[in-house]
């Protein structure tokens, strides 16, 4: 919807058959004033497409095909002069020119698929998933002449203008990664990083003068960045690269992560707009003036994830967005005036085959159109034909070939401690099947309309949980909510049933780690979180490798570099669900765990010794476990066991107190305020007790792992937990502490 002082965004569909998968497969050529642009795409089919709208018609300038799935593409050439195609595809690198000639392609040496690209004459730069590298291209050869390797992920790159000070070594280049960090990069050299609010999925150099007011911050340009958990931010860099903050937007609406960023003037009131694209569908038009950005339109554009935005004078010469899903391309149209709608977007895309535009106040068509018409209704009657005899062919199974891509995800919600799969296709879902070989919670879902639907499962035979969720809409996009149990881990396999003939299914399976709960956060932060409280530690020693202990510790945790780039690691997690902490660091022949949660403590024990004892490795614990550790995470819990604890009791007492006020409706004073309060609250405690039905008992399981665990630690054995669970029947905390100890 439109805000308040903004106009609404006209949406034109293009229905490009074949979307992409990748944030940067989608750019528009620079073109001579008072021309149309042309827009070029590459998808995951492995074609490269450019096309120009002209006199109402899609017009093709060059179609390149391959086999192989585009993962990168951009605009480059020589400096101030972008006319020049160059595409990534895997390990390789092709480039063609305004008309598709390829002139230029190398097959690099890089072990990871090329993400990201940038080209400069003489240099080419290539983002991976752990890398950075810059080739020199001379004549038809590429030669690497800069290495940098990221500590975490990269999941957006953007090159930063020449007024920094990287004039020997080219173009400075930001990379946005998974551990929450900015790096602004130099030749192989890290120049500078910023602690960032979240996971960076998406970095862009603002299109503004640079400048800031104030002459602490003359010459500054700004950096525009998007993250995982959906926040939207800015930074301002100088030419010696010096950072400053800028504007932050929230996302409390809980809106989907931020795929791309781009900025543009959109109303063509010669102030900047922020244009904002996320992975839920939803686009987002921000003016961008002195204070904070001001929202001025905001509208789920499709239910598929936004994958990459584009802007130029593709339909009229006004600024239209154009933007690719993972199924097809898209262009919205945002007129100054509801007057230019009129006069300047007298067209509209329509769907015939995907590529044709018509004039809406056209009457007749062209020839050209019904004979395109006349295929069509050709080609389909003969596919209809060809899925006739398909079906006759076999009653019972058909062997097919691969029908779609599954794109997923699974992203932690901070603040409530579950986990949403994402479940993408490019047709419509008929039915998402889960099964897990490990115990988790579903929880319902206000984002998604499938139905979910429980069955009764044998724990014995490997099936924890087994659900299925049936889309009654069409829809192409599925989410789950679900919580993880720590200590439990394994697999979740996810079959999903597309609305297609013949009836197919694919499979993904994505694994649970035994801490699943803990986000990863900054080392020193986490040393200082432990500082000034009791803490317990673990120290296992023996002939083991930096690499095996590694992959030890990556078994446990989540978001574990697979990379090594020192002798020593150092990683800090911190619980979402607890707000405990760990800290470990280790080398090779030696790891050091501390936290204040000796339940974690035991899960890393138990695990690191099931994987050396896998692979015959002899290993020795050390274990130094204070009791005070343990009453400290009780003091920790009791907040939310006096919360849950108190609604459960209000939710189990309201059916009575509502049968009193149906009775005596008018005189209700011999209740207690307690009790008043409780019905005048009944919806809210209904409501939130419904919600989250099982997390009181996800709470008493936490409390008593808690004692198992202290017990095996100190100990050496079990204690039954008879006395726990009593008092968390006839909950008193004072009762807790004393059975603990």
């Amino acid at each position: 919807m439109a805000m308040e002082g903004a106009i609404e965004l006209h949406r034109t569909e293009i229905n490009y058959i074949g979307g992409s998968n990748n944030r940067k497969c989608l750019d528009v050529f620079t073109s001579s004033k008072g021309k149309l642009q042309k827009v070029v795409f590459g998808g995951k089919s492995g074609v490269v497409d450019c096309f120009t709208v002209k006199n109402g018609n899609i017009q093709q300038v060059f179609k390149s095909q391959s086999k192989k799935e585009v993962t990168a593409l951009c605009l480059g050439g020589s400096k101030g002069n972008k006319d020049k195609v160059f595409v990534a595809q895997g390990h390789r690198i092709r480039a063609m020119k305004k008309k598709g000639k390829e002139f230029f392609a190398f097959e690099t040496a890089l072990t990871e698929d090329i993400l990201g690209l940038f080209v400069q004459n003489p240099n080419v730069y290539t983002a991976c998933e752990y890398t950075l590298n810059r080739f020199e291209v001379t004549g038809s050869r590429a030669v690497e002449k800069d290495f940098y390797m990221a500590n975490d992920q990269i999941h957006a790159m953007c090159a930063l203008p020449d007024v920094t000070e990287s004039d020997k070594k080219g173009v400075s280049m930001a990379l946005g990664c998974a551990d929450r960090y900015l790096r602004i990069v130099n030749g192989s050299k890290q120049i500078i990083q910023a602690k960032l609010p979240g996971s960076v999925t998406s970095v862009e150099v603002q299109r503004s003068s640079g400048k800031m007011e104030g002459k602490e911050r003359k010459g500054y340009f700004p950096i525009l960045y998007g993250t995982e958990s959906g926040l939207i931010g800015q930074l301002f860099i100088s030419p010696d690269f010096k950072i400053a903050p800028g504007f932050a937007i929230r996302n409390d609406n809980k809106k989907g992560g931020i795929n791309a960023i781009d900025t543009v003037d959109v109303y063509e009131s010669g102030v900047l707009d922020l244009v904002v694209a996320r992975d839920d569908g939803f686009v987002e038009v921000y003016e961008l003036g002195e204070k904070q950005p001001v929202c001025k339109y905001t509208n789920q554009e499709t239910t598929e994830s936004i994958m990459t935005l584009a802007h130029g004078n593709i339909v009229t010469m006004h600024q239209d967005i154009i933007y690719s899903t993972i199924r097809k391309l898209d262009l919205d149209s945002l007129p100054t005036s509801t007057e230019n709608i009129s006069k300047a977007r007298g067209k509209e895309i329509n769907s015939l085959a995907g590529t044709k535009l018509k004039s809406k106040k056209a009457s007749v068509e062209c020839e050209e159109e019904k004979l395109l018409k006349a295929q069509i209704e050709k080609l389909e009657s003969e596919l209809k034909q060809i899925k006739t005899n398909f079906l006759a062919v076999s009653s019972q199974e058909i062997a097919t070939s691969k029908q779609f891509h599954i794109n997923h995800s699974m992203k932690i919600d901070q603040q409530e401690a579950t986990y949403t799969i994402s479940i993408q296709i490019e047709m419509e879902i008929d039915v998402v099947v889960i099964h897990s070989d490990v115990n988790i919670l579903l929880m319902d879902n206000e984002n998604s309309d499938a139905i979910l639907t429980i069955s009764p499962t044998n724990q014995s035979q490997g099936n924890a949980v087994l659900a299925t969720y049936k889309c009654e809409n069409s829809s192409k996009r599925v989410l789950i909510k679900l919580r993880t149990i720590e200590g439990r881990f394994g697999n979740i396999s996810v079959y999903v049933i597309p609305k297609a003939n013949p009836k197919t299914s694919q499979r993904i399976q994505i694994p649970i780690k035994p801490l699943s709960l803990h986000q990863k956060l900054e080392y020193k932060e986490v040393v200082k979180l432990l500082e000034n409280i009791p803490t317990s530690g673990l120290v296992i020693t023996g002939g083991f490798s930096l690499a095996q202990v590694h992959g030890w510790v990556s078994t446990v945790f989540p978001a574990v570099p697979t990379r090594l780039k020192s002798e020593r690691v150092e990683l800090g997690y911190r619980s979402c669900f607890t707000g405990s902490s760990i800290r470990c660091n280790y080398v090779k022949g030696k790891a050091e765990f501390e936290s204040d949660n000796v339940t974690a403590l035991s899960i890393i024990k138990e695990v690191i010794s099931r994987e050396a004892t896998k692979r015959r490795v002899q290993i020795s614990i050390s274990l130094d476990i204070k009791p005070q550790s343990v009453f400290h995470m009780l003091k920790m819990l009791r907040p939310q066991l006096d919360h849950h604890f108190s609604k459960n009791r209000q939710h189990k007492l309201l059916p009575a107190l509502k049968e009193i006020e149906r009775h005596e409706e008018e005189e209700l004073s011999h209740l207690s305020q307690e009790y008043l309060d409780i019905l005048a609250k009944g919806n809210e405690i209904k409501e939130e007790v419904q919600s989250n039905p099982k997390h009181l008992e996800f709470l008493k399981g936490i409390v008593i792992d808690l004692f198992v665990d202290k017990n095996k630690l100190i100990h050496g054995q079990e204690k039954s937990s008879e006395a726990v669970d009593k008092a968390l029947e006839n909950y008193n905390f004072e009762f807790l502490l004393g059975a603990f100890k």
